[in-house]
């Protein structure tokens, strides 16, 4: 019986996903580190956490722009920035250890469900229950993190927003959706359902055999 190879770009796929898993791991397993320490009191009040704002800036001061000649008032609007929390303190960098060590959990799970996806294709078992399974995991975990994300973004926006002052910064209200991430969801949602119907269709031929 000859033995068919799987396609180059498959062999790619399992190859940047064995790299992506291994690299994550890593860096898991120092996230549970830093925690570890964070509660053991090892950085003391030397913190530095310097995090996304959680929405865009309009830059209050002009600048000047000289162009073939004409001399042009410029002003930065809708940057995307990041806010440095001076002097740390430590109730705010435990929360923010905890919730990293949740994301990159859920971030290896994701990339371990896909790697037995993947395999599975690899070695030609494309329409099983085993990957409609990985698959609808993907999917829910993806809108999961979307609804948390967005409620997150919205709720950070509103407290800084309220509390937060800048002398010639103004904070906007456009804060980002992430659709990008709730379409691959649905994306992924959807070949679940292919894979499904694909999986009907075998079933029958096999009983009609």
């Amino acid at each position: 019986m000859k033995i068919i190879k799987p396609p180059l770009s498959l062999r790619l796929i399992h190859w940047f996903n064995n790299i992506v898993l291994g690299l994550l791991s890593i860096v898991t397993l120092g996230a549970i580190v830093f925690n570890i320490l964070l509660y053991t009191d090892f950085f003391s009040d030397d913190m530095q956490l310097r995090t996304s704002f959680p929405a865009k800036v309009n830059f209050m001061e002009k600048g000047d722009l000289y162009l073939n000649g004409d001399h042009l008032k410029v002003q930065l609007v809708d940057a995307t920035t990041r806010i440095h929390f001076i002097n740390t303190p430590d109730y705010i960098t435990k929360k923010v250890g905890i919730t990293l060590l949740i994301i990159l959990l859920t971030v290896l799970f994701l990339v371990w469900e896909f790697r037995k996806f993947v395999l599975n294709v690899k070695k030609g078992d494309v329409f099983t229950k085993s990957n409609i399974r990985s698959l609808q995991k993907i999917a829910y975990i993806l809108v999961g993190i979307w609804i948390f994300t967005a409620a997150y973004m919205r709720l950070a926006y509103y407290y800084l927003s309220d509390n937060v002052h800048f002398e010639n910064i103004v904070i906007t209200d456009e804060i980002p959706n992430f659709e990008g991430l709730l379409f691959v969801a649905l994306f992924i949602w959807a070949l679940a359902h292919i894979l499904m119907s694909g999986l009907k269709i075998k079933e029958e031929q096999e009983l009609t055999i």
